[in-house]
């Protein structure tokens, strides 16, 4: 879930990919990857949600050792 400010900010970025796509500022294949980039952080805003925020804390939590039980083994991780 992003904060208030993070989606302001994918509002802005999704702004300024369309407008240098849509003022043709760039043209052609950087313009393309521009919309589309512009799309994505345009979705990301509207549903407050960022896959790569999911992604930096799943590679957080393997990064954490595991605790050990008495027999040796490693416990499963309780979810929240």
């Amino acid at each position: 879930m992003l904060s208030r400010d993070g989606v302001i900010a994918r509002y802005i970025f999704a702004f300024c990919f369309f407008f240098l796509s849509g003022s043709e500022l760039i043209t052609g294949w950087p313009a393309t990857i521009s919309g589309v980039l512009g799309t994505i952080e345009f979705a990301t805003a509207v549903l407050w949600y960022s896959p790569l925020y999911d992604w930096a804390e799943y590679l957080k939590s393997k990064a954490k050792p595991q605790k050990l039980t008495k027999q040796g083994k490693t416990r499963k991780r309780e979810a929240l």
